[in-house]
């Protein structure tokens, strides 16, 4: 992947794009995540003729990692930003996963003008205030502590209770040993938790919106997806044998249902 550096409100920020002309689809990836999060899905969009940006949100990846608070609006402000200063010509159908679909829909809201249509992919922010989290995200959080590269693989297994591939692991794990992601890591957990819900404002979001949902999501379960399932604007899609992150187990499917769903909009 041919990566690119920006810098974006002081903060240096690697991303990728495909620079086509063609309509832009931003992928934000979710809590401890990256752009190699999107290793399956960037390439076959990309061929769908549509223009494919990805980013390391600040604090993870390779982008900088200062120490501040990561709160659900720095990240929507910096998400704002970060459309405006690539010069889009138009607005952005926005993509994100957990976290990064809490981010995404906060944009939306907020900056209604720069999304085209939203995609949320097992979303974080919608969860009720007394959920604490499930025992496989407290798992998953373990990852914080792994000593070895043997125990980050275990940690990540949690996420859809099956095997992890190691060039996956491996990226992961060294991208997590760099300063300042631990503390970043918990920064953003602790902001997606104590941010404001969104499940009330739903009805707010303008563009058309597409959810798609593992039916054997361990990590934020299914049963949270009720305040989507009321949104008139709302396709929802969930997909058997599948767990939180549909867009690495289930790739192919995912890719066509999102190009589609993007591309019926430009035909409007």
């Amino acid at each position: 992947m041919d990566f690119q550096y920006l810098d974006v409100n002081n903060f240096h920020i690697r991303y990728l794009d495909t620079q086509s002309t063609c309509n832009a689809v931003l992928l934000i990836h979710g809590l401890g995540g990256s752009i190699e999060s999107w290793i399956n899905n960037i390439n076959p969009i990309s061929k769908q003729q549509l223009r494919v940006v990805a980013l390391d949100l600040p604090g993870f990846g390779f982008s900088d990692k200062p120490k501040i608070n990561y709160s659900i609006n720095f990240y929507t402000t910096f998400i704002a930003k970060f459309i405006k200063s690539l010069k889009l010509r138009s607005s952005v159908s926005i993509v994100g996963c957990s976290l990064g679909g809490q981010i995404a829909a906060e944009v939306a809201l907020n900056h209604p003008n720069l999304v085209s249509k939203l995609v949320l992919i097992s979303p974080a922010g919608a969860l009720p205030v007394s959920f604490r989290g499930t025992p496989a995200l407290r798992k998953y959080v373990d990852v914080l502590k792994a000593e070895t590269l043997q125990e980050a693989k275990k940690a990540l297994s949690s996420i859809d209770n099956g095997p992890v591939n190691d060039t996956y692991a491996q990226n992961f794990y060294s991208k997590l040993l760099t300063p300042g992601a631990k503390e970043a890591f918990m920064s953003a957990l602790n902001g997606s938790a104590h941010a404001p819900r969104i499940s009330r404002r739903l009805h707010k979001i303008k563009g058309e919106t597409l959810l798609i949902w593992g039916k054997n999501d361990r990590i934020i379960p299914v049963k949270f997806i009720e305040p989507f399932v009321k949104m008139e604007n709302c396709r929802v899609i969930l997909v058997e044998k599948c767990g939180h992150v549909p867009y690495m187990s289930r790739a192919a499917l995912f890719n066509k249902i999102v190009t589609d769903f993007i591309k019926e909009q430009n035909k409007n």
